[in-house]
């Protein structure tokens, strides 16, 4: 899924909304052509990979309706990112994101704790409304909600910028799988790193509400689940084939919480 932004006034750019990038990413020839001043290089973490980009500063960012001040933007190639460039965490976490699915649109809102003032104290809303499921905070912001594959709780994040959905090799061995005997698939990271998956399935998943039934699925120990400390335990990333299942998913981080909705069987 992409964005509309504008960048310091400047209109135009398409940016994909990639919940699995900690920070917002713009391509090196748009910031090279809009003249943004360069600034400190940063360690960028990938899903394949960690690697040193130079970085540019970026004054004003308007995205779904919302502006953003002063961002520093790593710079990569167009050719890795395919795009203008990404929408991270750094953005993304401030909001709740409903993702209608079909219609390929985003809906992007204000988000933070529940607080219902009453006279001069305050008092935390808890009661979570239809599917909507408790999530916890990991590093850079993601949200980490427990799910279910084969009856094994599992720790799910999603990754709007993955195209695969990813378990670890926890995650497989759980299952009783062996990767040794499994097909392997190439996976590219946004730092040009690639990475040999091994290709199985699961004969069951549950995320939220909904149960998906027999699920095709890649497993390899990516980058990210190191980063986000999910390397030794069943962990999984659900990228854009599992996120298609559905017809709504709502990630709102402000109130560290998930959902998935109208699951459609594959056809």
């Amino acid at each position: 899924m992409a964005l509309r932004v504008t960048i310091n006034g400047r209109r135009g750019a398409l940016f994909v909304l990639d919940t699995g990038a900690g920070r917002t990413v713009i391509a090196e020839d748009l910031a090279r052509a809009w003249e943004l001043p360069p600034r400190a290089p940063v360690l960028v973490h990938g899903l394949t990979a960690a690697q040193t980009a130079p970085t540019v500063h970026i004054n004003r960012l308007n995205v779904g309706g919302r502006r953003i001040h002063d961002l520093h933007a790593p710079v990569f190639p167009r050719a890795a990112l395919a795009a203008d460039g990404l929408i991270g965490l750094d953005v993304l976490g401030r909001f709740r994101l409903d993702l209608h699915i079909p219609r390929r649109r985003v809906q992007m809102r204000p988000s933070g704790p529940d607080v219902v003032a009453v006279g001069d104290a305050g008092h935390r809303a808890t009661r979570l409304s239809g599917p909507e499921r408790p999530a916890r905070r990991g590093r850079f912001g993601a949200l980490i909600l427990k799910g279910f594959v084969e009856g094994l709780e599992v720790d799910v994040f999603v990754d709007t910028g993955a195209q695969y959905s990813i378990g670890n090799l926890a995650l497989l061995r759980s299952v009783g799988g062996d990767p040794a005997g499994l097909e392997r698939i190439t996976v590219y990271g946004v730092t040009g790193q690639v990475l040999a998956a091994a290709s199985g399935h699961v004969r069951d998943m549950r995320l939220g509400t909904q149960r998906l039934g027999p699920t095709p699925l890649l497993f390899a120990d990516l980058h990210a689940f190191q980063v986000l400390e999910l390397i030794e335990r069943p962990a999984l990333l659900i990228g854009a084939d599992l996120l298609y299942r559905f017809r709504e998913v709502t990630l709102d981080f402000g109130r560290s919480r998930m959902a998935f909705r109208g699951l459609r069987r594959p056809g």
